[in-house]
């Protein structure tokens, strides 16, 4: 690498107090090391208040509630503007345990790039198959650096997520009403929208710890106490495609979600009723749905 660039890891947590540590440790790990750490801690109930008071080298953000993963990272990479000079942050669930030279092989590659945005790392499950949740969307021209293992990309997960400063600065911050589901599609496409490069970096390993390897569907879901975060889910996707993908990307967006309501029916599974309820709900609102975005200063 031909320069040395200031790194902030920025995790958000709420009760994986096991899996927290497992991300810290190998965060402190890393063969490149990280400026400073910061923990937004969801007001969780298992411990991991007095474990983040306990420990040295991590800077913990206490919320009173639950504010979600979309606002806990919005709080955070305000803290990282704020109270830091780092050059990039580097963002992650708590459940995300980064390779060792997880961190270094995304600035190697930061360094053959001019104005990156953000950079992916290459997400595996437990089993080492691609994390379902964490594939990046391609770019036009995707493979114009393949043969250098970076794939360009115009959005991807908060699951190991380098972002530079100017990104930030240019931006704003990712939308914290948004709660959970589609934050991190929303932010990262807000990005490539303003004119940064951003890519996914295959060399660069983490492992997503998720329960199980699946995305979202609710069509297929079974857990009645999920259901309802789909309305979040169609609510912020139709935002988003108003505000960065276009009309053609509104009316595919909208397809999209009615095309589940034959589906739901046909699928034999309960709740079928309550399931076409988000779904038009969550699309209906997405329409009206109109967050302020936070710029820093």
């Amino acid at each position: 690498m031909n320069k040395k660039s200031q790194v902030c890891a920025v995790i958000v947590t709420f009760n994986k107090l096991d899996l927290l540590k497992q991300c810290i440790t190998a965060i402190k790990k890393q063969s490149y090391k990280v400026e400073s750490i910061l923990v937004v801690d969801n007001n969780s109930t298992d411990g991991t208040l007095a474990y983040l008071n306990s420990i040295v080298g991590v800077d913990a953000i206490h919320m009173d509630e639950n504010i979600g993963g979309a606002g806990g990272f919005s709080e955070g990479i305000q803290k990282f503007i704020n109270l830091t000079k780092s050059d990039f942050c580097w963002i992650m669930d708590d459940d995300t345990i980064p390779q060792e030279d997880c961190l270094k092989e995304l600035l190697v590659a930061e360094n053959k790039l001019d104005n990156v945005g953000f950079l992916a790392s290459n997400i595996k499950w437990v089993n080492g198959d691609a994390a379902i949740m964490n594939v990046p969307r391609p770019a036009d021209f995707w493979n114009e650096k393949a043969e250098e293992g970076l794939i360009k990309v115009e959005s991807a997960s908060f699951v190991s997520l380098l972002i530079s400063r100017d990104a930030v600065l240019k931006v704003g911050l990712p939308i914290s009403e948004f709660f959970i589901w589609g934050d991190d599609v929303e932010y990262t496409l807000r990005i490539s929208k303003s004119g940064f490069n951003n890519y996914l970096v295959v060399s660069s390993l983490a492992m997503h710890k998720m329960k199980e390897n699946i995305g979202i569907d609710i069509i297929r879901e079974t857990d009645y106490s999920r259901i309802k975060r789909y309305y979040l889910g169609n609510r912020n996707a139709i935002y988003t495609s108003r505000k960065l993908m276009g009309a053609k990307g509104v009316l595919k967006e909208t397809l999209k979600h009615i095309s589940l309501v034959p589906k739901i029916l046909i699928k034999k599974n309960k709740r079928k009723g309550y399931k076409i309820f988000v779904v038009a709900k969550g699309t209906l609102v997405g329409f009206f749905f109109n967050p302020k975005i936070k710029y820093m200063k």
